[in-house]
């Protein structure tokens, strides 16, 4: 698994610009991604220890 990469100071910096925070370029897509991918892997991690 990768380590985060979700830069806080700048998600705040981008926020205080005025920036979109959903969307395609929004400023908290890069979290939900990283956060759906480590969700989905640790998912097919545990289904893998109840196979036979």
């Amino acid at each position: 698994m990768t380590k985060p990469t979700f830069d806080m100071k700048a998600a705040v910096k981008a926020l205080r610009e005025g920036k979109d925070i959903s969307g395609k370029e929004g400023i908290l897509t890069p979290l939900i991604k990283q956060l759906t991918e480590a969700a989905i892997q640790a998912e097919f991690q545990a289904s893998c220890h109840l196979l036979p």
